[in-house]
């Protein structure tokens, strides 16, 4: 696998493109919620990327691509511990330590016999015979002497052309942010290693934690400037490693568990140690805001809004229940990782927890996986959704860390459209949807699309074809088609419109995020926020929550739309394709950066007030998910909308 962040050709948004622009504004409106709010897609990289339960470096590194450049900000990992090797691994087999050093004797795929070949490339895998012996392949038809050597229950496929590890230690090297790379970090870059079959498992005896790191530490490079700053969410589930003379019965608790340098957080340390935003951290910025959250330049600090402020005698500010922004996460600190424990399965009960507890957060601490909620067939969400008809406590409207789970068949021959209304319903609900199943039979490496289909639908806020660029032969035209309307005959989506036309004006309640009002008379963009009621002002969604509270107040306040919507704050009046809050005045923070660049498509550094980076976000979560289908729906008790009425559509 190489070493680099590489995801395939037309994946990623094209920079400057109507998508980019799109998630560019989700994000920037949401850099001052705190984390725990703001919503993003998550996928099970078991799903996505091994369904076929062959753990290979290469095909892995490209699926690993792919979703993160789809979208994907949430991940699940399931990590075997194969004590044998002492090493944490994707493979939920061991593999014997005789197979570590097995030597290749060819690096070609031409090698290997046909017949071979065929059998490695089958979607279908072996299966393990009754008893504890298992099913061998030979890796040529005329080596049949070297693999002899080897246990009679496994075989070694050498030669496929399938890189590994080499041991190879990659260069310390200054970031953008002047930060030097681990100098530990080990990058897979041979093609030596072998293939190992055992029963219906087919594994590179490399395919372990630093194959994920080592990939993740090349998007945080690539991605190091303030257009491509984003979060990530990784889930950690630990398993112990099946014996490879019984590779499908439940394995044992292992007698030899992680020392200090094998543990998660020293392996995470390894390769991300500068990104990791740990327990102890979030402890200290709560004790004292003053010294934490509140250092930073006003248009990055945490809005209050979500969580409780409490003085001591000393005028410190604490908080037992906040969380902090992505500003100030990615910009002020530079951290990009939050590690969480998942499922511990019961042969790990004995893993030294209290070594990580400074770094991992507990089970259960940092996500609220919403385990009831009712889907009907057509992916209408008919309860567990956070629409309340009281807004004025948080408590009562509370989505933070939620996550809702997919269960929808998706066999090769599915209609996806479903599951994708129900992604976009999730997210207008407050929930972030995670994908716990393989989309239409293909992995993310194999057929991105659907998995492109899946992170596209958890769009809230622009319309489809939104924000266009109007233009005319009137430069003075052109210019004042900048501001953004939420429009009720596209549910609650934003389009453009012309600044010095007359429409109402979105108000939201101070101090409340889910309390909006519409202005009781039109008026141009320049002049909304005089027309918005005491105790409101003039804004603009920053979640997708937050918008369907709007999208209700838009919907009960029965203006005379006349076909035109009502303005949010939000403009590319000082810069075009810039999309900034603040009013008409309001600066886009990348205009002098855009205004050097001939090619908008170009990849484009910045150097912003504040240093921005890539926040990566790994939360420890167990996703439970019973697959079902039709009808068939996930039930929960609480939390309807207050209305009643369900998200429905799927932007394009």
């Amino acid at each position: 696998m190489s070493e680099s962040y590489s995801p395939d050709p037309g994946v990623q948004p094209v920079s400057g493109s109507l998508l980019s622009t799109v998630f560019l504004s989700e994000r920037d409106l949401g850099l001052r919620v705190p984390i725990n709010y703001v919503t993003s897609p998550g996928v099970s990289l078991q799903a996505a990327c091994f369904p076929r339960l062959r753990y290979e470096d290469d095909s892995f590194g490209d699926c690993l691509s792919n979703l993160l450049a789809l979208g994907f900000r949430r991940f699940e990992l399931d990590l075997y511990w194969d004590s044998g090797r002492k090493v944490w691994s994707f493979c939920p087999v061991a593999i014997p330590e005789s197979i570590t050093n097995a030597t290749a004797p060819s690096n070609d795929a031409s090698s290997l016999s046909s017949s071979t070949f065929a059998t490695l490339t089958s979607a279908p895998l072996a299966t393990a015979s009754s008893g504890s012996m298992l099913e061998a392949r030979q890796a040529t038809a005329s080596d049949s002497s070297s693999t002899s050597e080897t246990s009679s229950s496994l075989s070694v496929l050498v030669g496929s052309g399938l890189p590994g590890i080499s041991g190879t230690v990659a260069n310390a090297s200054p970031t953008s942010l002047g930060n030097t790379s681990p100098s530990i970090a080990v990058l897979p870059d041979s093609s030596n290693d072998p293939l190992v079959s055992i029963g219906p498992y087919v594994c590179t005896t490399t395919i372990n934690l630093s194959t994920f790191t080592s990939q993740i530490l090349s998007f945080v490079d690539q991605t190091d400037n303030t257009l491509n700053a984003t979060l990530l969410y990784v889930t950690l589930n630990v398993h112990a490693a099946a014996s490879d003379k019984s590779p499908l019965s439940s394995p044992s608790a292992p007698t030899d568990l992680p020392i200090v340098s094998n543990t998660l957080s020293s392996l995470f340390y390894g390769n991300l140690s500068n990104y990791l935003y740990t327990p102890n951290n979030l402890a200290s910025d709560r004790a004292n805001l003053n010294t934490s959250w509140y250092t930073v330049q006003t248009i990055y600090r945490p809005v209050k809004d979500y969580y409780t402020v409490t003085k001591d005698e000393y005028g410190v500010d604490t908080t037992e229940d906040g969380w902090p922004a992505m500003s100030y996460v990615e910009f002020s600190k530079s951290k990009r990782l939050l590690l969480g424990w998942g499922r511990v399965d019961p042969q790990m009960d004995r893993y030294d927890f209290s070594a990580d507890a400074g770094t991992i957060f507990p089970s259960g601490y940092i996500q609220d996986i919403q385990t009831d909620t009712a889907a009907d067939e057509s992916g209408g969400l008919a309860s567990g959704c956070f629409i309340q008809d009281d807004t004025d406590d948080l408590s009562k409207t509370n989505s933070s860390w939620a996550i809702d789970t997919f269960n929808y068949p998706t066999t090769l021959s599915a209609n996806i459209t479903p599951l994708l209304n129900l992604t976009t319903n999730s997210i207008n609900c407050g929930l972030s949807p995670f994908l716990n199943i393989t989309l239409l039979n293909a992995t993310a490496h194999d057929n991105p699309t659907p998995y492109q289909n899946f992170t596209y639908s958890t769009v809230w806020s622009w319309a489809a074809n939104e924000p266009r660029n109007y233009t005319s032969s009137d430069a003075s035209t052109e210019s004042l088609f900048r501001c953004a309307t939420a429009n009720t005959d596209l549910s609650g989506r934003w389009i453009v419109a012309d600044c010095s036309q007359k429409y109402y004006a979105a108000c939201r309640a101070n101090g409340q995020p889910y309390n909006w009002t519409i202005s009781t008379y039109p008026i141009s963009y320049s002049f909304a926020k005089d027309a918005c009621p005491n105790s409101y002002h003039f804004a603009a969604p920053r979640t997708a929550l937050e918008n369907s509270y709007l999208r209700k107040a838009l919907r009960n306040s029965h203006r005379d739309w006349d076909g035109h919507g009502a303005w949010v704050d939000f403009n590319s009046l000082d810069y075009k394709s810039c999309w900034v809050t603040g009013g008409p005045n309001a600066t886009c923070p990348y205009s002098t950066s855009l205004s050097q660049q001939d090619d908008l498509h170009q990849r484009i550094i910045l150097v912003p007030a504040i240093a921005a980076t890539i926040a990566l976000i790994v939360t420890a979560l167990t996703i439970f998910v019973k697959v079902v289908g039709g009808r068939r729906g996930r039930r929960r008790s609480r939390r309807r909308g207050g209305d009643g009425f369900v998200y429905e559509g799927v932007p394009s």
